[in-house]
């Protein structure tokens, strides 16, 4: 979303044009955005690639969505912030910031072997969770933790692995971005640890782009990195503390993808991946009632007569999941 608004240098407004990130009507697509919402009609949204400041994230609530949603955050570094939307009038009665939790406090680094090299460095969230209690109207308190987790993207990532000569620059690459995600997706772990053994009835949403997701990939098959959300669920020799997916068994097999990609290494052209989850504690998935990917809402806001970027109204497909 960053890229539809003037730079942080200027006040908040709408760009004009956007082609350079393979957009040119910023209107047509920022109403698509807004009909998916409203589509969805969540009572709480988390956003992760959403804008870098405050004010433009509040430019497209009331342009686009009548100021129907109450903002928190941004968090996170860089361009692409994380935010916390919440239905005005809705089923949440009210929302607040968590405080740092002293014992793994997502603000600051921590000591974790990030090259490999068998020396500790200090390392930290590329973005930082966004972190919130959320009150319902009957009083039910879930602590909700948006996540964004570091990407396993490697720049010319194809190039270099098509190249017998440059291949192991890739793989070399390819397994620090990884070192950097299990970091993050343990650090994560270490906090739900925490919360759970002060009350392993408590309820916790953990939702966002994990930027992993079933099965085994080519690095973990043949360089055992880890399945990084079985490690966000966390141990089964501790099943009192282990998270639940919060709509992988509601979901046909065919449609259980968030996004599409060519896999260059596997060399599978649109290759259907699941990237985005929500998982949420034992003493809540009792009162789940419902949860999917919302194909419906996305696709009747495909746009077959735009190409590339324009024609969807996002990369990543939404999720979604109902709490009794």
């Amino acid at each position: 979303m960053n890229h539809w608004f003037s730079p942080d240098s200027q006040n908040p407004a709408w760009r004009k044009s956007a082609e350079i990130r393979g957009v040119s009507d910023i209107n047509a697509l920022a109403t698509r955005v807004a009909n998916v919402i409203e589509s969805i009609d969540p009572d709480v949204l988390c956003i992760q690639e959403g804008p870098s400041r405050y004010s433009e994230a509040e430019l497209f609530i009331n342009d686009y969505l009548n100021g129907a949603y109450e903002i928190f955050g941004p968090s996170g570094s860089g361009q692409q912030k994380m935010y916390v939307l919440v239905k005005r009038g809705g089923t949440v009665q009210a929302v607040n910031r968590a405080t740092q939790n002293p014992f793994v406090p997502f603000d600051e680094p921590w000591a974790v072997d990030i090259n490999g090299d068998q020396h500790l460095d200090e390392y930290e969230f590329t973005r930082e969770p966004l972190v919130v209690d959320v009150t319902l109207t009957d009083g039910r308190e879930i602590r909700v933790i948006n996540v964004h987790l570091k990407s396993k993207y490697v720049h010319n990532g194809e190039r270099l692995w098509s190249d017998s000569a440059q291949r192991q620059e890739f793989i070399s690459k390819a397994l620090l971005a990884r070192r950097r995600i299990s970091a993050e997706a343990m650090r994560v772990r270490e906090y739900l640890n925490v919360l759970l053994e002060q009350d392993q009835n408590r309820s916790i949403v953990v939702c966002g782009d994990f930027n992993d997701g079933p099965g085994s990939d080519y690095f973990e098959r043949h360089f055992l990195t880890h399945n990084l959300v079985a490690m966000l669920a966390g141990n089964p020799f501790r099943p009192q503390y282990m998270m639940r997916h919060g709509f992988i068994d509601r979901v046909q097999a065919g449609d259980n993808y968030t996004v599409i990609f060519d896999d260059f290494v596997d060399l599978v052209v649109d290759r259907k991946i699941l990237l985005d989850h929500i998982l949420v504690s034992p003493g809540l998935f009792s009162s789940l009632t419902d949860g999917g990917i919302e194909h419906v809402a996305f696709n009747a806001q495909v746009d077959n007569t735009a190409v590339d970027r324009q024609k969807y109204p996002s990369d990543h497909r939404p999720q979604s999941i109902e709490i009794a």
